[in-house]
């Protein structure tokens, strides 16, 4: 709902109409009462651009609605956009096209089917949207998507219907697209959606800091004199920063979105780089321990063949012993074995 004031016909080149919100601006697509055929909406914090001139496909009159594709690069590692696609997916899965509330132009009848389906569903001002995943977002989180009917849920709803053919959608990424509505209060919309405490903080923080809105100045003149350094391009009528033309220096502080690297570097952030465990190095022997090992070796063999010699020694003055006592005690015990020298493991005796 724009600003409400009786005169607000007269600034702009597009008939319209302004009306005081009942619900919560999140249900402004559902809750704006039109008495057309078709019609757009915007927000008190826009105008109507001057070069606004809707497009429609020859012969047919299939008004023309640009979208962005559902990829990773221009939305998913958004997480409102993000939010957007699956809260979209519910009408139609699959859905893989973005569509901003403001460009698209709606077909009222359309409209207010797609809206009760849409209160039936989520409730009459989206009490049940998220229902069943605060849980799971309470752990990560405030839920960062949509709080009501999206332009992107709308598009869904046409695809499920079969009604996409009243439209020809074209590939924003592809073929550009001209804003219908200018906004000229960004700052002020940005602080109205904040909390009282995060409101305050940034109202200290950027007392002087501008909105740095080239696209906010529509002449050449008031685009040129703005004092932010944009560049006017005759062959599109518009005003752009100049990094957009030539690639210079950006105008105006930019940051990553929230959910890539942070903006402001914490030194405590840093940690030292992990260092491998340590590990013993391979034993390398020196060039002469070979001939130390050769001699080792030589005294091993040296030293056993000794100890064979000694048990050899032992094994036959025992067998000596043995006889001498039964020759001296006259016995008629013999031994027989396996072999003559020694007593063996097969051995046994026999005794007359």
């Amino acid at each position: 709902s724009i600003e409400a004031h009786d005169d607000y016909d007269n600034i702009t080149v597009v008939p319209t109409r302004s009306q005081h919100r009942t619900a919560p601006d999140f249900m402004d697509l559902c809750e704006a009462d039109v008495n057309t055929e078709w019609f757009m909406f915007t927000n008190s914090y826009h105008k109507v651009a001057r070069h606004v001139d809707l497009m429609f496909v020859p012969g047919t009159f299939n008004p023309v609605v640009p979208f962005t594709p559902a990829t990773y690069a221009f939305c998913f590692k958004f997480p409102y956009c993000k939010e957007s696609v699956n809260l979209a997916q519910r009408f139609n899965p699959g859905h893989e096209k973005v569509v901003l509330d403001f460009d698209f132009l709606y077909h009222t009848e359309t409209r207010n089917a797609f809206c009760r389906e849409w209160k039936e569903r989520f409730g009459p001002e989206g009490e049940n949207l998220y229902k069943g995943r605060r849980k799971q977002k309470a752990l990560e989180g405030k839920i960062i998507g949509p709080s009501g009917p999206t332009g992107t849920s709308y598009a869904a709803y046409l695809a499920r219907e079969g009604k996409e053919g009243m439209y020809k959608f074209t590939d924003r990424s592809l073929y550009g697209a001209r804003d219908p509505f200018i906004k000229t209060f960004a700052r002020e919309e940005r602080l109205d959606g904040m909390s009282d405490e995060a409101r305050d903080l940034q109202i200290d923080r950027n007392l002087t800091v501008s909105d740095c809105n080239c696209k906010a100045f529509e002449t050449e003149e008031d685009c040129e004199g703005s004092g932010l350094g944009c560049i006017w391009r005759p062959l599109f009528d518009s005003c752009r920063p100049p990094e957009l033309v030539d690639g210079s220096t950006p105008i105006c502080e930019a940051t990553q979105v929230p959910t890539m690297s942070p903006t402001v570097h914490d030194p405590l952030d840093d940690t030292p780089a992990p260092t491998e465990a340590p590990t013993t190095p391979p034993h390398v022997d020196p060039w002469y321990a070979s001939l130390f090992k050769t001699k080792e070796r030589e005294l091993d063999v040296a030293r056993n063949s000794i100890e064979n010699l000694d048990d050899k020694k032992s094994d036959a003055e025992t067998q000596e012993a043995i006889e001498a006592y039964m020759q001296d005690s006259g016995s008629d015990l013999s031994l027989i074995g396996e072999n003559d020298e020694t007593l063996g493991a097969g051995s046994a005796f026999e005794h007359s």
